[in-house]
């Protein structure tokens, strides 16, 4: 398996990662900023399991949150929204204007719209 690290913090994220060890806003912000510093200063994420007592596989999806998301993405254990889903609001909501009467000219009633993403990247361990 192909080791995981986080990247280097910014000085900003740096300074509220270490304010979530003094004060954290819970236990698990507490933990996840350890395992950000703890793997920025080059410990693995087997290492860093055991002494944080959390299984591996936690501590590299924390890690893979940070360096994809930053910050943001050690906020909650719910996933981001995919791109799908956000397609999939995207249409909603202009089939909902059409409804209305709505007229942004942007699409003609009955008009297909097909949206293309990038496939997902493959999930280290897959």
């Amino acid at each position: 398996m192909t080791p995981t690290f986080a990247r280097q913090p910014l000085p900003e994220e740096r300074k509220l990662l270490e304010e979530w060890i003094k004060n954290p806003p819970s236990r698990d912000h507490y933990l996840r900023a350890r395992i950000v510093l703890l793997s920025a200063e080059g410990l693995s994420a087997p290492d860093i399991a055991r002494r944080i007592g959390r299984h591996e596989s936690r501590v590299r999806m924390w890690i893979r949150q940070f360096n994809r998301f930053g910050i943001e993405g050690l906020y909650s254990g719910k996933p981001l929204p995919s791109r799908t889903e956000l397609a999939s609001e995207e249409d909603k909501q202009r089939e909902s204007s059409r409804r209305s009467g709505d007229s942004s000219g942007q699409e003609s009633v009955g008009a297909s719209t097909w949206m293309f993403y990038p496939r997902p990247e493959r999930a280290e361990g897959a």
